[in-house]
């Protein structure tokens, strides 16, 4: 495969949306890095690591910042609720 034919990692792991998968992902990178060359039948370089890893940290950081952002709204939600059923 050439190397014109992988794509753009950001693209790539926005399709990911399971925060625990991903950290796992993370956790275990030579696994990772072995499953994404089988993926794309092509052998990584070392840049390829880098811009991969990169967007996985920037995914990572963008779900955890999501899940925040539920957790805040959730609780003000709740707050709104019980403060209108009193």
């Amino acid at each position: 495969m050439s190397k014109g034919a992988l794509p753009d990692w950001e693209k790539y792991w926005a399709n990911f949306n399971d925060l625990g998968l991903l950290k796992s992902k993370s956790a275990n990178l030579d696994e990772t890095l072995q499953l994404i060359e089988k993926e794309f039948a092509t052998k990584l370089l070392s840049g390829d690591h880098m811009q991969i890893l990169d967007a996985l940290e920037d995914r990572l950081a963008e779900l955890e910042r999501m899940e925040k952002a539920q957790a805040v709204q959730s609780d003000l939600f709740e707050n709104l609720t019980n403060n209108s059923v009193h």
